[in-house]
């Protein structure tokens, strides 16, 4: 598929990559261009490098609107993550027996 320079620059700022432009077939990745909006992706199976939301519909927001939510909301949540499972979270066995006989009462033995 042909894509026009001007289209592939604003593809480009919206976060695709060079290689990318091999992808595009125009069946099931492709774009649309619209003189006010910019230019939109269709990449309904993210074959792309593209990290951005892509609707049910397949199509990704215009680019003129720079819509960065998933990145937004997934960067910081990602390093939360890691962050966390860096943290040895679990319990020891002494803690557990511990929490048990606080709630249940030492085991007559």
């Amino acid at each position: 598929m042909k894509i026009e320079k001007g289209h592939k620059k604003l593809l480009i700022q919206m976060g695709l990559k060079e290689k990318d432009f091999r992808l595009f077939d125009g069946k099931y990745v492709t774009y649309e261009h619209d003189a006010e909006k910019g230019v939109r992706l269709y990449d309904p199976y993210y074959a792309t490098s593209f990290n951005e939301y892509i609707g049910v519909d397949g199509w990704s927001a215009w680019s003129s609107e720079a819509d960065t939510f998933m990145s937004d909301v997934l960067g910081p949540a990602k390093a939360e993550a890691e962050k966390r499972a860096k943290k040895n979270l679990k319990p020891s066995g002494e803690e557990v027996a511990q929490a048990l006989e606080k709630r249940f009462g030492k085991k007559d033995q």
